[in-house]
């Protein structure tokens, strides 16, 4: 629910009392106590792992304003403020808050163009079909879909991949602007673009994201489709690649799904491959691929609804040859209990099955990056949303 904040106008002896815009104020907290663990996997002499945490996945307040500038058109305002896992200003943390998806610009019955920080499309494609209530926290689909593993969940930035590389297809650019359709006979699609804000000398890392999606009015299904290109963010790193001043890369990821919603019940699924290309590395040119499917269910129920999913990675190909036991496979379910109109509780539990090479994290757990450990996640929150 939003609630309208209107601003007081402000008057000196000197200076007439200017009118401002109305202005909106909503957003969601969703802290939950987690229990995650992580097993031993298998490297000679590793530990298993336990810990306890604040979970805060999609917590965030926003700001809105909306100018309507004749002819249809408007400026539009969105500031997001970051209360979630990779803010400073997340629970048990005490930095500064950060923002989220928040940009500048005009809108109107052609679509609407934006300037800022955004959660590209080819992510959204993937978090918006999870039934878990926020596809980045425990046992959401952001924990197997575009990522080849090696411990990297939910990266954000562009810059700074030179050395540590950044394999992940979610991500909140920023330096970025977008272009947002209006719906064709229920076909919208969006475009989003990274500008070269880090380029230096030999590399300019940049993002180019597209997505579609057909939904007809009325419909009970959907279908949508996306393609993402990193240009040097050397995802090749995340599988033991090493990278030199001079390295280039080109790393792409493409998804397909679906969904159908039969009476109070939903189901989804989706495909997605990644493939990562790194040119004049340390060890030369190297090309890594994967291939992940992901399923899901929904059903509503009058006291809220119940969620489950798998997700399922093959193991990977560099250059054309397979590399044994480095997929995983995970699972996921909740049961969500609406306590009003705003508040919920959520009880989630999720398992990462990872193969003996292989290296996926899982959010709430402690340790993503052992070869073959295995994660579980139990989450029992509040969700309140305003």
């Amino acid at each position: 629910m939003k609630k309208s904040l209107i601003a007081v106008a402000v008057a000196s002896a000197f200076i007439a009392p200017a009118a401002m815009a109305d202005v909106t104020i909503s957003g969601a907290i969703n802290v939950g106590i987690e229990v995650g663990k992580s097993s031993a996997g298998s490297a000679p002499g590793a530990q298993s792992l336990t810990q306890t945490s604040l979970g805060a996945t999609y917590s965030h307040v926003d700001l809105e304003s909306v100018d309507d500038i004749g002819g249809g058109n408007k400026v539009i305002f969105h500031y997001q403020m970051n209360l979630a896992g990779d803010s400073p200003g997340a629970m048990g943390n005490t930095g500064g808050i950060t923002n989220r998806n928040s940009f500048l610009g005009i809108a109107g019955g052609w679509g609407a163009f934006k300037m800022g920080v955004n959660e590209n499309v080819y992510e959204r494609m993937m978090y918006t079909a999870d039934p878990l209530d926020g596809a980045a926290g425990p046992a959401g689909n952001l924990n197997i879909l575009g990522t080849p593993g090696g411990g990297f969940i939910f990266e954000n930035n562009v810059n700074n991949c030179t050395a540590t590389g950044c394999p992940d297809f979610y991500r909140r650019t920023q330096q970025t602007i977008w272009y947002e359709s209006p719906k064709f006979a229920g076909f919208d699609f969006e475009v989003d673009y990274t500008l070269s804000a880090f380029k230096n000398q030999n590399q300019n890392p940049q993002i180019f994201s597209i997505g579609g999606k057909w939904q007809p009015e009325g419909a009970p299904f959907y279908i949508d489709a996306a393609y993402e290109r990193h240009n040097d963010l050397f995802g090749t790193v995340a599988i033991g690649d090493t990278v030199i001043a001079t390295s280039t890369s080109k790393d792409t990821g493409v998804q397909v799904g679906g969904g159908w919603q039969l009476g109070d019940l939903g189901l989804h699924l989706r495909y997605e491959q990644l493939k990562y290309e790194t040119t004049g590395g340390l060890g030369g040119d190297n090309e890594y691929k994967r291939n992940a499917y992901w399923f899901a269910v929904k059903y509503n129920l009058p006291s809220g609804y119940i969620g489950a999913e798998i997700g399922i990675a093959d193991d990977g190909k560099l250059n054309g040859s397979d590399v044994s036991d480095t997929g995983a496979r995970m699972f996921g379910i909740g049961y969500f209990h609406n306590l009003s109109k705003q508040s919920q509780l959520q009880f989630i539990y999720g398992r990462m099955d990872n193969k003996d090479q292989a290296t996926y994290g899982f959010a709430g757990t402690p340790n993503g990056a052992a070869p073959g450990s295995d994660h579980d996640v139990l989450h029992v929150g509040i969700k309140h949303t305003f």
